[in-house]
């Protein structure tokens, strides 16, 4: 997708077209937290604003978030200019994968790990600490983050495997409601 089709997304995080990946996860993280339920930001201004409002907004950030990563994974590169290594997925694996009706730690790590990927580069390359993503597979809920990043964590974590980004992180964030979510 040419940067000018782009234009839209980089404007609904409220960026510039140029803005590296880093600013367009900062901005995603930024603006789902503000227009969350539980934003203090908001809570001053809730009567202008309905939860109706709020919530298209967030699909709007969502949307405008997907859009970009895809943007930049199409790319050849990543803005710092390290590459995303490429790894060959088995019919054996795709299979295996295809057959998984929920997604949880432990079940990422495996697919991690059958694909060869070390969380050292996962981490250097989606710039997210190596010990988000040990917790994340270990379902260290306690150490995690607030949801509405470790949502967005998830999504890079799938992204980086060439797993289904959005159910990856649907199944992950229910059972950190489910299993953990104290916050």
């Amino acid at each position: 997708m040419p940067t000018e089709d782009c234009k839209k997304y980089f404007e609904a995080l409220e960026l510039s077209p140029d803005a590296p990946l880093s600013e367009v996860r900062s901005s995603y993280l930024h603006l789902k937290a503000l227009y969350s339920n539980d934003s203090v930001v908001t809570s001053a201004i809730a009567y202008e604003l309905s939860e109706e409002k709020r919530h298209d907004i967030v699909e709007q950030v969502e949307e405008a978030y997907t859009k970009l990563i895809d943007f930049f994974e199409n790319k050849d590169t990543d803005p710092a200019g390290s590459e995303k290594p490429s790894f060959v997925v088995s019919e054996e694996l795709k299979q295996y994968i295809s057959g998984i009706k929920s997604f949880s730690g432990g079940l990422l790590r495996e697919i991690r790990e059958k694909l060869g990927v070390n969380l050292k580069d996962m981490a250097s390359f989606t710039k997210i600490r190596k010990q988000y993503f040990e917790d994340i597979e270990r379902e260290k809920f306690s150490s995690l983050p607030a949801e509405v990043y470790l949502r967005g964590y998830v999504i890079e974590y799938a992204k980086y495997l060439s797993l289904d980004s959005i159910k990856v992180a649907n199944d992950y964030i229910e059972r950190y409601r489910n299993l953990g979510c104290d916050k």
